[in-house]
């Protein structure tokens, strides 16, 4: 089966010397010498976008289906989308956000649009452990899926890490979102060590996944639109919305640390505002090389956040938002693109109209600072 699956071709619109130009650019992004913002802009015509989007689609809907079925669904997306600018082809086995809680003993339940967790224990967090089980079906799922998609699409795109979670997030699935707020106030001692705990088996996850998927030699990626010649990862604590800095430096930060040190190429989601506040103590961590900004729901796109943008782009970090064409412009004609990476998302654009809008924005200058 494995010298068949090695060799499907796909029929990608992605040019010749793409990841040629991909390790080079975004190798130079990294090491802060590109003068310009990377941009990740995937493009398809009208009549494609009334395909199937398989690509969104949570795995976990599919647990028993033979990993090649599965993944021949995906491949009529991934013929049709043109790769412009800097993004690649890739490809994410979603099986939803922070799924090492299912490999620690939650319950997933998958849905159209999202995935719940229900708790693995709400006793007392004294008889709380977290502890993997590779035999686990989830894990076993994950891994089945991820090896099987580096095996059938080899170097032709890059498969990307599913969705670990971050600490407290993972620990939130597995007490309830409600119990662990009740533990960090009440039993915080032992919270600090169901995230030690919790940190250990994230690297191991994440050491067993980047086994299978070095190899291929195309780089790596993650959930997120982000390409890193080595390790590298898109960090995330979202349940930090709701804690104050001074819980974020005792529970959450301590796990960013262990993280960045076994990464080179470390990012961090800060989604919405509510975790603003963190920012002073992840724009201290030496070895986080950016941050992603995402306004959360019902705020202002992020162009129109420019003091922070600036204050992230001054501490010497890398970032990255999802913006429009217009606000891509607005940044860079504001704070200047190096730096950047912009990933253009609303509104969808054609080929046609993404190749003129990478020509305007190369127009007007984007090394301006």
């Amino acid at each position: 089966m494995s010298d068949i699956l090695t060799t499907m071709v796909l029929h990608l619109r992605f040019p010749d010397d793409g990841w040629e130009r991909i390790a080079r650019d975004w190798s130079a992004w990294w090491a802060g010498e590109l003068e310009r913002p990377l941009v990740v802009l995937e493009c398809s015509e009208p009549e494609d976008r009334l395909k199937p989007h398989f690509a969104s689609t949570f795995l976990g809907n599919f647990p028993t289906m033979p990993a090649d079925d599965l993944l021949s669904l995906f491949e009529p997306r991934l013929a049709a989308t043109h790769y412009l600018g800097d993004s690649f082809p890739r490809f994410w086995p979603n099986f939803g956000p922070g799924i090492i809680a299912a490999f620690a003993g939650a319950e997933l339940h998958p849905t159209a649009i999202t995935t719940w967790f229900a708790p693995a224990s709400t006793g007392p967090a004294a008889g709380c452990h977290v502890r993997m089980d590779w035999h686990n079906r989830w894990w076993q799922r994950v891994q089945e899926i991820t090896a099987a998609a580096s095996e059938r699409w080899g170097q032709q795109l890059v498969v990307g890490f599913t969705d670990l979670g971050g600490n407290l997030d993972i620990l939130a699935h597995l007490r309830g979102t409600q119990q662990l707020m009740i533990d960090l106030v009440k039993a915080p001692g032992e919270v600090d060590r169901l995230v030690a705990e919790t940190t250990a088996a994230w690297l191991d996850c994440y050491e067993r996944l980047y086994r299978l998927l070095a190899p291929a030699g195309r780089g790596i990626t993650c959930w997120a639109p982000l390409w890193s010649p080595g390790r590298g990862y898109m960090l995330q604590s979202d349940i930090s919305y709701n804690i104050s800095p001074q819980m974020f430096a005792r529970f959450v930060l301590p796990d960013l640390e262990s993280c960045c040190a076994a990464l080179d190429y470390a990012f961090y989601h800060l989604d919405g505002r509510g975790q603003l506040g963190h920012v002073d103590l992840l724009l201290a961590l030496p070895r986080l090389r950016g941050i992603q900004w995402v306004p959360g729901y019902g705020q202002p796109a992020p162009e129109n956040w420019l003091p922070l943008l600036r204050r992230i782009r001054a501490s010497g970090k890398l970032c990255q938002v999802t913006v429009s064409p217009a606000g891509a412009l607005t940044i860079t004609r504001e704070l200047g693109g190096k730096g950047f990476c912009f990933v253009i998302d609303e509104p969808p654009l054609t080929p046609a109209e993404g190749a003129a809008f990478l020509e305007q924005l190369e127009r007007e200058g984007y090394d301006r600072v």
